[in-house]
């Protein structure tokens, strides 16, 4: 850029009565003029002082570009390009950069430091990581601010482990770490669910004599919440407390939910409290993550108390507040209050959810207006949020639960109408129904139709069918299905680990068919590691279920039980695999018992001492 006519004038005196005694050494017309370094920097101050940046720029480009060249000195330079730098103008800094090193001026480490910062907040990270490398090449070495620019990119970028070789780095030649160092690598490694390499480095700042931050504890702190490590969490807080360390509403906030989380509301209430004493104000998250805890363990009323007060605060709940209320509601039963609180969100001018309709729709199921919750879902369809799937499973959920499986199945087809895809919820909610009302037949072929929408099933859907197959004594289906299983879990563990995954409970069917799994994967050799734990479950499922099931069921671990026990060992044991051979024998007898329809488990013909 070209300084305007009168500039150059002004720019040209000021340097003469900086740098020329007229009395001395009277210049000569034709000479240039050649301010000294100290006098040129003084200039480039008293342009920046002003805000005219522009002109300093103007002034640098001129220098260098004039001839004969006299460049200005390096700290001119850093002058202009950090007043770039902080106004954003990333790519006027980087060409200043080279017309300086273009005419021969070479830079500092405050230089290429502003570089580095130039590139990495234009987000051109591996250029910063090359002027990073290039400091040996100028013959200087990075300071803490030049490697702390780079740990901060990194991070920034979710590239923790470059960021770590570089404080290793640091570790090795220097220069030494600081707080700052540490604090950027703590609040990157707990923001990125690694809340123990966090807690490492603030045991590394304290081995070298570093203080750590309150930021890089509550970092920490808030790091463990998110993870769930709520016993790690809880040491750390205390040791907080221990050390006079103030946390933040961020860091309460955190203990709060991680602590509601695991049901823990009364130790949620005192840091609460504590949080209050200490002046640091509970915020709109705060009091939602507070909400939300109370009625996710049945505190309803204690929930609404809390929600009025922190109105009387002058905190407007949000969405996510009344919708923890409101759901909670519903599942209570207590619809009518639900609806009223759903009105008073109108009112504050805060619109519903999807989430906070599904949960209406399954209160009003719950309760049995199923009329409601239709006209309910229809109103939501005109308002764009009825084509949810989630929402079509809940009202399908209603419909099954009282057997209206017409109404349920209509649902399915409307699914398909509108061109949405059902999911695994979804079949496994009709399978459910069909099988409630004896239509097993319909059930089973709900599975051909999953697998047609390109839907896997899972225990869920396989436990539910199953288990309406044996009422209905379809065995041949039954082992069919669990064949099935077997090539979907590849073995028994599996299916229990899955069940436990989803937090569904393993019942008689189940037990039943892992037996026969069971059965196939220790006789081709396979090791079994939970096959005792899986032959108790059934013996405790035996005494639970009907009369009818009950001859099935044992029948299952009586027949499988042989291939469950491991290979003798001793002679104790090679008598205990006599005993069950003598069992195997009697399975014939068995068979014959159950075909001709025995009448109770008592009159099987098991005599003996296995049992």
């Amino acid at each position: 850029m070209l300084l305007l006519p009168w500039r150059r004038a002004h720019h040209a005196v000021a340097f003469n009565r900086l740098s020329v005694d007229p009395s001395r050494n009277p210049p000569s017309p034709a000479a240039p003029v050649h301010p000294s370094p100290s006098s040129f920097e003084s200039c480039i101050k008293s342009l920046l002082g002003s805000g005219m940046l522009d002109d300093a720029v103007a002034l640098l480009t001129e220098s260098v570009s004039a001839p004969p060249s006299n460049p200005p000195p390096t700290p001119s330079f850093n002058l202009v390009l950090s007043g770039l730098a902080k106004s954003r103008r990333f790519d006027l800094a980087i060409s200043l950069y080279r017309s300086m090193c273009q005419s021969g001026v070479p830079p500092d480490v405050v230089t290429l430091t502003i570089l580095m910062n130039c590139h990495c907040e234009s987000g051109r990270l591996d250029l910063a990581r090359q002027v990073f490398d290039q400091f040996g090449f100028w013959k200087c070495s990075p300071n803490v601010v030049s490697c702390n620019t780079l740990i901060k990119a990194y991070c920034k970028k979710g590239r923790i482990f470059d960021a770590l070789r570089v404080l290793n780095a640091m570790r090795e030649t220097g220069p030494r770490p600081n707080d700052r160092t540490y604090s950027t690598l703590i609040d990157s490694a707990c923001g990125s669910s690694n809340s123990s390499l966090g807690l490492r480095l603030i045991g590394e700042m304290l081995g070298i004599e570093l203080v750590p931050s309150a930021a890089a504890y509550n970092c920490a702190l808030a790091g463990l919440c998110k993870e769930g490590r709520m016993k790690g969490s809880r040491i750390l807080y205390a040791r907080m407390t221990k050390l006079g360390i103030k946390g933040n509403v961020v860091s309460f906030t955190g203990l709060i939910s991680g602590l509601c989380r695991e049901g823990k509301i009364e130790e949620a209430r005192i840091v609460y409290i504590e949080m209050s004493e200490m002046g640091i104000c509970p915020n709109i998250i705060t009091y939602t993550a507070l909400i939300h805890g109370l009625c996710s363990h049945g505190h309803i009323d204690d929930a609404k108390k809390t929600m009025r007060y922190m109105v009387h605060l002058g905190l407007a709940p949000n969405v996510v507040t009344y919708t923890a209320v409101l759901g909670e509601l519903c599942k209570k039963g207590r619809v009518e209050e639900a609806l009223r609180l759903l009105d008073e969100m109108g009112q504050q001018g805060i619109y519903p959810n999807e989430v906070t309709y599904c949960s209406l729709l399954d209160g009003l199921c719950k309760v049995g207006k199923l009329e409601e919750a239709m006209q309910l879902f229809r109103r939501l369809q005109g308002q764009g949020f009825g084509d949810n799937i989630v929402a079509y499973n809940t009202l399908m959920s209603g419909f099954c639960k009282i057997g209206f499986m017409h109404e349920a199945s209509r649902l399915l087809e409307e699914i398909m109408q509108k061109g949405s895809k059902p999911d695994v919820i979804t079949y496994n909610t009709l399978i459910d129904g069909f099988c409630r009302v004896g239509k097993t037949e319909t059930a089973y072929n709900l599975l051909s139709d999953m697998e047609r929408q390109g839907l896997r099933a899972n225990v869920v859907t396989y436990n539910t069918l199953m288990a309406g197959l044996v009422k209905v004594g379809d065995l041949v289906r039954v082992l069919h299905l669990a064949e099935e299983m077997a090539g979907m879990f590849q073995d028994a563990e599996n299916i229990l680990h899955h069940m436990e995954d989803n937090e569904t409970e393993p019942d008689a069917i189940t037990y039943s068919c892992l037996l026969h799994l069971y059965s196939y994967f220790v006789g081709m050799k396979r090791k079994p590691a939970r096959g005792e734990e899986i032959a108790r479950g059934l013996q405790i499922e035996i005494g639970r279920a009907a009369p009818d099931l009950q001859v099935l069921l044992f029948f299952s671990l009586f027949f499988f039980l042989p291939w469950l026990i491991p290979r003798p060992k001793s002679a104790a044991d090679g008598r205990n695999r006599s005993l069950l051979s003598d069992n195997g024998r009697r399975r014939s007898k068995l068979i014959d018992w159950l075909i001709s329809g025995g009448n109770g488990i008592e009159t099987a013909p098991i005599g003996g001492t296995a049992w």
